[in-house]
C-alpha cells in the first residue's frame, strides 16, 4: 500500500500525479466562496474526485492534497479565531511530548488564562484544544454539514505549534482523520504501510514502537493543503520556521459489528428463547445441540423483514444521538415576530432527520423528537426541509398561504428551519479575517 500525493497537473499532461485523468477530478483548487457556503464532503480532498477518494483511499491509504493556494480554506478558522476560542475553553492540553516526553492538562475554573498560554508557546510546546465543535460555532457547524452528508460523528481538535516546535511523538490513531492546515506549515512523516487495523478504544503499545519507518514519506503541509490518514497508520509532525495551526477532523464512523451488535439486541429483546439457559450439562454432551441452536437463531436473523425492522430502528437511533444546533431557537420562542408569506426563510444547515410514512400520517424523527403530520403535507415537508431558502408562499404542495404560514412556524419552532436573518448567523462564517 503506497501512499498517494496530488498536486497542480502540468498542462502538457492529461493525467495528474495520481495518474487518475483530469477529467475523473471533481472540484478544482479554486478558493470556494466562504468554505462552509454550499458545503459538500467532497471539498475537503478536492481536486481529487470523491469516486477516486471512496475507491481507493477511504480506510485504506493516506493522501496528500497540495493546492499552493493558502486560501483556500479561506475563514474557516484563523489565529484570531484561536484566541477567541481558547479563551472560552474551559481547559487544554499542553504538548512537548516528542522533546521532554511531557503532556500536561492545563485547567482554570475561569479558563485557561492567557499568560499560561503565551509561556507554553514560547517554550515550544504545542497547544492542544479537544472537541472544539462543542463550543466553536464554525466547526461545528462543519462538523453537523457532515454529518447530515455521511451519518457519521465527527469532532474536531486544534493543534497551534510554535516556529521549530513538535507536538506528539510518532503514533497511529484509533480513527481516520483529515488534516486542514489553516495557518503557517508543518513538516509531516506518514507511513507507508498501515502497522493495523485497529478497533474502537485500542491504543498503540509500547511494544510497537514509537518510531516512522525510514523509508516514510516525508512533505511539507502548507497552509490550504490537506492529509486524509486511515487509522493504523503511523504519523508524526513538526514546525519549520513559521507557526502551524492545523484542524485534525477525526471521523467516528458507524461499524458493521454496531449494526450486528443491534440485530443481536433486537432478536434477544423480542424472543424469549435467547434469553434462556443454556442445555444443562451443555458442557459434557458435545456441541451438536449448540451449533443447531446456533444456527436456528442465525437463520432467523436472516430474515429481510426482521433485519429491514432493525436497520430503520438503528438509523432513528442514530438521529437521536446526532448533534443539535439550536441557535436562536430562545429568542424565536420568546420573543416572537410575525410570519408573511412573503418572508425568507430556508432549512437550518446540518439537521439530521428521517420522515416515515406511516398512514394516514407522515413521522417525522428529529433529535429525541417524534412529529407527525398530516399525509398531504408530505411534499410540502420534503421542499421546506431540501430548499436552503425559499419564500413561505413558494412552498410546494397543496396548501393556501395561511396554512404555509402556520407549516413554517412550526418548523421554526421545532428547528428545523430558520428565517433569513437567522440563516446569515447560523450557516455563514463570522468574519472575513485576512489570510
Amino acid at each position: 500500500m503506497a501512499i498517494e500525493t496530488i498536486g497542480q497537473a502540468t498542462a502538457a499532461s492529461s493525467r495528474d500525479l495520481l495518474g487518475v485523468p483530469v477529467a475523473e477530478r471533481g472540484f478544482s483548487s479554486k478558493p470556494p466562496h466562504g468554505f462552509l457556503e454550499d458545503f459538500t464532503f467532497a471539498r475537503l480532498f478536492a481536486p481529487v474526485a470523491e469516486e477516486t477518494f471512496r475507491t481507493r483511499h477511504w480506510e485504506q491509504m493516506p493522501l496528500i492534497v497540495h493546492r499552493a493556494n493558502r486560501c483556500y480554506y479561506g475563514d474557516l478558522f484563523s489565529l484570531q479565531d484561536f484566541e477567541e476560542t481558547i479563551a472560552r475553553a474551559p481547559s487544554y492540553w499542553m504538548l512537548d511530548e516528542a522533546k521532554q516526553n511531557r503532556m500536561a492538562k492545563r485547567e482554570a475554573a475561569s479558563g485557561p488564562g492567557l499568560e499560561r498560554v503565551l509561556a507554553d508557546l514560547r517554550d515550544g510546546a504545542t497547544i492542544h484544544l479537544n472537541h472544539v465543535e462543542q463550543f466553536e460555532p464554525k466547526l461545528g457547524l462543519l462538523c453537523r454539514l457532515l454529518g447530515q452528508q455521511l451519518g457519521y460523528r465527527f469532532q474536531t481538535n486544534l493543534y497551534l505549534t510554535p516556529p521549530e516546535g513538535q507536538g506528539f511523538r510518532p503514533h497511529w490513531d484509533n480513527h481516520d482523520v483529515f488534516i486542514l492546515q489553516v495557518v503557517g506549515s508543518k513538516r509531516w512523516q506518514v507511513e507507508k504501510q498501515r502497522r493495523r487495523l485497529p478497533g474502537r478504544g485500542e491504543t498503540m503499545g509500547e511494544d510497537e514502537g514509537r518510531v516512522v519507518a525510514p523509508d516514510a514519506h516525508s512533505f511539507d503541509l502548507d497552509q490550504g493543503d490537506a492529509i486524509y490518514i486511515p487509522r493504523g497508520v503511523v504519523h508524526a509532525a513538526k514546525c519549520g520556521s513559521e507557526p502551524s495551526l492545523h484542524i485534525t477532523l477525526g471521523i467516528h464512523p458507524q461499524t458493521w459489528e454496531d449494526l450486528l451488535f443491534s440485530i443481536v439486541r433486537a432478536a434477544v429483546h423480542e424472543d424469549e428463547r435467547l434469553r434462556r439457559a443454556l442445555p444443562l450439562g451443555f458442557m459434557q454432551n458435545g456441541n451438536d445441540r449448540l451449533v443447531m441452536g446456533a444456527q436456528a437463531v442465525l437463520s432467523k436473523l436472516a430474515e429481510h423483514g426482521f433485519l429491514n425492522a432493525v436497520v430503520d430502528r438503528f438509523q432513528d437511533e442514530l438521529v437521536t444521538k446526532a448533534p443539535l444546533d439550536i441557535s436562536g431557537q430562545i429568542t424565536a420562542l420568546l420573543q416572537p415576530a410575525p410570519l408573511t408569506a412573503e418572508d425568507v426563510v430556508g432549512v437550518r444547515p446540518g439537521i439530521v432527520y428521517r420522515i416515515h410514512a406511516v398512514e394516514p400520517n407522515i413521522r417525522l424523527n428529529f433529535g429525541g423528537r417524534v412529529i407527525l403530520f398530516p399525509g398531504f403535507f408530505k411534499v410540502s415537508l420534503d421542499f421546506a426541509l431540501q430548499t436552503k431558502t425559499y419564500a413561505v408562499r413558494d412552498i410546494a404542495g397543496d396548501l393556501e398561504d395561511e396554512e404555509k404560514i402556520v407549516f413554517v412556524e412550526r418548523l421554526i419552532e421545532e428547528g428545523l428551519v430558520v428565517r433569513k436573518q437567522d440563516l446569515a448567523r447560523t450557516a455563514l462564517p463570522r468574519r472575513h479575517p485576512k489570510v
